[in-house]
């Protein structure tokens, strides 16, 4: 069976902000070498898989097609052959379906399709591959495959998965239920039972299978989005802005994996992290031996521990910070305790409602 690498590139680019902007979100930024996270993930993809350039499938926003272009091409000029541009965002749910008809109808119902996030790092590639590995053998028994990373901290951001049985020694095991988002009580009791995964939104399954899953499942975000697929000669060339808009927009956890008894995890240990917050950047950067991480030609610290500093143009001091976020760009500065995310985001949500121009626009732009 050919294995498809399915990219999903969306997001809105707020949580690292100002570094990430709504115009070009974390995935398009060089954050840990030379090579944005997305081109990272499309060449982790095609080293596992074996995919050439012309069998990686990305659903994307269409607004977002030209810079994905762009870095594609830096990498290999085949990996623009499949880009699907939605009109606009519908959640993962619609995103899915979207790229399982593509790959059923160009690549058969049998292939195999590994969904992607764009934006995420991982520090063990060769874990990640084994893991994979089991994935594959259980789609490839119909089975729909989550990655459940296994938990280093009382984590109350993520969604957490707790394994059953093992389908045969040594590979995945039934999914016995999901948890969403708990409280920290509830996350330290997970950790030290050994039980619960968290959901690391990575899945692996065939087109068949989960096109059928839709069908009994979640049978309107397939019709809607199906409705919305505009066809030549049997390909899918573009999709139809009001129809698409009309898709359910949700989650393909819960219009799918949270309902089907086909619904497996692996366990994974691959130094994963979503880069979902300024402290987790800090904490798979390069550190210092109090714990900063610094980026930046001009940055000085002094009795400073857990911090991290980016500095684009200007010179950076810092004296008896903890914990704390520096981040300058040409045109913002955000100083911030990194732990506290739920403080940055409404900040966040107060520059947008005042419609502040550097929440959206490219650092430096008129």
């Amino acid at each position: 069976m050919t294995t498809i690498p399915v990219i999903l590139c969306g997001g809105s680019g707020t949580r690292l902000w100002p570094i990430s902007r709504e115009q070009k979100p974390k995935q398009f930024l060089k954050l840990m070498d030379n090579r944005s996270l997305l081109q990272n993930t499309v060449l982790r993809a095609q080293s596992m898989t074996g995919a050439k350039g012309d069998e990686v499938v990305t659903v994307t926003l269409a607004a977002m097609i030209d810079e994905i272009r762009r870095q594609y091409e830096e990498l290999e000029p085949s990996l623009c052959r499949h880009i699907l541009g939605e009109p606009e965002a519908r959640n993962t749910a619609a995103a899915v379906v979207l790229a399982a008809i593509y790959v059923e109808k160009t690549f058969g119902p049998d292939a195999v399709m590994w969904v992607l996030p764009s934006d995420h790092h991982i520090g063990d590639e060769r874990a990640l591959a084994r893991s994979f590995e089991q994935a594959r053998q259980a789609a490839r028994q119909g089975y729909l495959v989550a990655f459940g990373i296994r938990p280093s901290r009382p984590e109350t951001g993520y969604g957490y998965i707790k394994a059953g049985e093992a389908l045969k020694e040594d590979t995945a095991h039934k999914i016995e239920k999901f948890v969403e988002k708990p409280d920290v009580a509830t996350a330290l009791q997970y950790l030290n039972s050994g039980d619960y995964l968290w959901n690391s939104g990575m899945f692996v399954f065939t087109a068949k299978a989960v096109l059928d899953a839709f069908k009994s499942l979640s049978p309107e975000i397939y019709d809607t989005v199906k409705l919305a697929c505009r066809e030549e000669a049997g390909h899918i060339t573009e999709l139809d802005p009001a129809l698409y808009a009309k898709a359910q927009s949700t989650p393909f956890d819960i219009a799918i994996m949270e309902k089907t008894d086909k619904a497996a995890v692996v366990k994974a240990n691959p130094a994963w992290s979503d880069i979902g917050s300024w402290e987790s950047l800090r904490e798979i950067g390069e550190q210092d031996a109090n714990g900063n991480v610094t980026k930046g030609q001009r940055v000085y610290l002094n009795n400073c521990e857990k911090t991290i500093v980016h500095a684009e143009k200007r010179l950076v001091a810092c004296v008896g910070l903890n914990n704390i976020v520096v981040a300058e760009t040409s045109d913002a500065v955000l100083v911030a305790d990194q732990r506290d995310g739920a403080s940055l985001k409404a900040l966040i949500n107060e520059l947008k409602a005042h419609g502040t121009a550097e929440l959206f626009k490219l650092a430096g732009e008129k």
